[in-house]
């Protein structure tokens, strides 16, 4: 202490100063999430993905567009807490079935028990799209691998490649019998190539092959033209008429926030000066809810506490508002704040998420959106975006295929149907932990806001 007392007023004031702030710095509080059990949803009903019995049998109740209400609750989902998936399983070749080339060349086409052909080539012209994410198999035969090897490949092919490998566990999880991987290998091995050890070229079409067929991305015009982006006229009929109505509580969204003024080439449906650059900050922290927010979330608990409008997450209006508040953000670069140490928390959290394996396939988003998985390549027709290179989030958009504005939870409930895993509420905090990581990456990399874009 001697040598403190003999150190000038000033200097210890400064010394004092530079501990506090470390201190400060290292006690920085990051507060524990809600999680989906305990954040009461205020989503849509058909977001709730709400299961029930019905006829004797437990479904879970999703969007038609899903296809049929399957219920796969016994398998890992993205809730925290829950099970992970189980452990790479050995798998033993049954011994006393001889396998069918022509039953495994149907199986490995089958749509409800794969298809391989998704990810694989095989010799068979009638398969259209093939994809390639994983290793063209038009000479597999010609490999002489053992069949067992090639049997245990197919049941759990994480015991030999790790928990890395996109391919799915077909044999361990249950979605294939022994009987019929037998098959499947008896197929596999009889692709012996043509000329022998070559893939054998099957059409002269260069689309059929994913190595030749040209990545081809839509020219869909001037998204922000009203007369040719269904989505902004799906906003301006539900989301500019309701931002001046007021509500059970007598306030609107002007009330607050001012009037929608005169459009400009990024905002076509008018510019509101308060929220220009807004939508590029989230999702946020919210320290009162204990959890980061998407635009969408917030507006979920935000417009009944101060007008009284009901705005569901996952509800066209709630759709709607979120296109106005986002593209007035348009053409500006994601801004989340990646100093605030929660932000930090979730983003760890949300690459968690990514990783995680889900549902009876046992697959992660990693295992399509990484250079190790399927990023930059076809599955089936589809060209899957890389998470460490394209905007995975440039959400509201209006879906071709669907003919519907969709959002990016509703993006990843989809893809809970084909890995055979149970959709989350859609304003789930877990899903909003993993959008968190994805635009994480684009506010890194300085990726800018189009809302809404038009998108197949």
């Amino acid at each position: 202490m001697s040598g403190w007392r003999k150190m000038p007023r000033r200097a210890r004031v400064g010394a004092l100063a530079a501990i506090g702030a470390a201190l400060a710095a290292a006690c920085a509080t990051v507060v524990p999430t809600v999680t989906s059990q305990e954040w009461q949803t205020r989503a849509a009903p058909l977001s709730r993905g709400v299961i029930r019995e019905e006829g004797g049998k437990r479904i879970q109740v999703r969007y038609p567009i899903f296809g049929p209400p399957t219920n796969f609750e016994q398998w890992p989902t993205y809730a925290y807490g829950g099970p992970e998936y189980f452990p790479p399983r050995k798998g033993e070749m049954p011994k006393n079935v001889k396998g069918d080339p022509k039953k495994g060349h149907a199986l490995i086409k089958d749509s409800a028990k794969g298809p391989c052909t998704a990810c694989h080539v095989i010799p068979d012209a009638t398969v259209w799209p093939a994809g390639n994410v994983g290793p063209d198999l038009r000479a597999f035969g010609a490999r002489g691998l053992p069949d067992e090897l090639v049997y245990q490949i197919v049941f759990d092919p994480r015991v030999l490649y790790g928990e890395t490998t996109p391919m799915a566990p077909f044999g361990a999880s249950g979605m294939w019998t022994p009987e019929e991987i037998v098959h499947v290998v008896a197929y596999l091995q009889s692709l012996k190539g043509n000329p022998p050890g070559q893939p054998e070229k099957v059409t002269d079409d260069p689309h059929w092959d994913p190595r030749t067929r040209p990545v081809v991305r839509p020219a869909y015009g001037d998204h922000l033209d009203i007369t040719a982006n269904p989505g902004l006229g799906f906003a301006h009929d539900l989301a500019v008429p309701l931002w001046t109505r007021a509500g059970p509580k007598g306030q609107s969204c002007a009330s607050c926030h001012g009037p929608i003024g005169a459009p400009d080439a990024q905002r076509p449906l008018g510019v509101i000066g308060s929220m220009v650059g807004v939508g590029a900050r989230y999702p946020k922290w919210m320290a009162q809810y204990r959890r980061m927010m998407s635009v969408e979330d917030f507006l979920a608990v935000h417009a009944p506490e101060t007008t009284g409008h009901e705005l569901p997450t996952q509800g066209d209006a709630n759709l709607a508002m979120s296109i106005l508040v986002r593209m007035q953000s348009n053409g500006m670069p994601y801004a989340m704040d990646l100093n605030d140490p929660n932000v930090q928390a979730a983003i760890r959290r949300g690459e968690q998420t990514f990783n995680r394996r889900v549902g009876q396939r046992g697959q992660a988003c990693a295992n399509c959106h990484t250079e190790r998985g399927g990023g930059g390549k076809f599955l089936g027709g589809r060209f899957l975006a890389d998470v460490e290179k394209d905007a995975m989030v440039n959400h509201p958009y209006w879906r071709t295929a669907w003919q519907r504005v969709i959002d990016i939870r509703m993006r990843m409930q989809w893809c809970m149907t084909p890995l055979r895993a149970n959709m989350l509420p859609g304003d789930a905090p877990e899903y909003a932990d993993l959008e968190t990581f994805l635009i994480a990456k684009q506010t890194q990399r300085g990726d800018r806001v189009l809302v809404p874009r038009v998108s197949h």
